[in-house]
């Protein structure tokens, strides 16, 4: 069985797609070149195209972007395609429903014809014995705003990771003897994650890649809410729920109402108190 699979962005929804290459055979995967160090690391990935190249003749083609890009990549092959249940997110948002969306995961295997593999997909020689730090997103109400105090407390060992535009953030928050890593590709994170027993961010991309590679994850969530599906794994997210959650699909860069309480009253110590039942 062979399998075009398109997923062409974010970082975290190609992420997620590793829960179902393992289980459909012979993965050709078409994405931006951006992502295609991370896709290598994906199971069953046999090739990873990028947006112009000739595709495969395949037994299948999946589009798990569901775009109107993937569309006209994908022309003229019969692409099953994703559901985005956008009128039931759309819900959450403007009408604060309070039915739950299907997570990511299950939405991607119910188009690949799959039930989605367990956990780790990125297999890693994990050692632990470190906290990784997730401080930055790519949507500003994303970001906890409590990295400083966190670190201040903190007696163990902490690697920082991010991409390329946290470097600034990073080397503001970290601590002279702790590791920085933040890079365009996955090689020296995935590194990095051996060395952490749990990782500790917003809702991003390289939160989901540390599930994907097996680390225990304390996820804060604010402005988009776990029910809204984009949380996909075992452990539990930390989150206020507060009436106003969620206020938007993927986060914004500023808060509606100018408070921030989703992320600005989730305490030091509740986060503390999480990582020490959580390790």
């Amino acid at each position: 069985m062979s399998t075009l699979l398109c997923r062409l962005s974010s970082m975290g929804d190609v992420v997620l797609t590793a829960g179902v290459t393992g289980v459909l055979g012979e993965v050709h995967f078409l994405t931006q070149p951006r992502w295609h160090s991370l896709v290598r690391t994906f199971p069953g990935v046999v090739s990873v195209l990028a947006p112009g190249d000739a595709l495969p003749q395949v037994d299948q083609v999946v589009d798990l972007q569901r775009s109107p890009r993937s569309r006209r990549l994908l022309s003229g092959t019969p692409a099953k395609r994703v559901q985005a249940h956008r009128v039931q997110r759309l819900a959450r948002v403007w009408l604060k429903a309070q039915n739950a969306v299907p997570s990511v995961l299950s939405r991607y295997g119910s188009a690949a014809g799959v039930a989605p593999s367990p956990l780790p997909w990125i297999p890693i020689a994990r050692e632990g014995g470190a906290l990784a730090l997730i401080p930055g997103a790519a949507h500003a109400t994303k970001r906890w705003p409590h990295f400083a105090a966190l670190r201040r407390t903190l007696k163990e060992p902490v690697i920082w990771l991010g991409g390329p535009g946290d470097v600034q953030r990073i080397q503001a928050l970290a601590q002279p003897e702790d590791r920085c890593v933040h890079e365009a590709g996955v090689e020296q994170t995935l590194q990095a994650l051996q060395r952490c027993d749990l990782a500790i961010g917003g809702d991003t991309g390289l939160m989901h890649l540390a599930a994907a590679c097996g680390v225990p994850t304390l996820a804060l969530f604010g402005p988009t809410h776990p029910e809204d599906g984009f949380w996909s794994h075992p452990d539990a997210p930390l989150h206020l729920g507060l009436p106003c959650s969620p206020c938007s699909k993927h986060g914004g860069e500023r808060c509606v109402f100018g408070d921030f309480a989703c992320m600005q009253d989730l305490s030091v110590q509740q986060v503390l108190a999480e990582i020490q039942a959580r390790r």
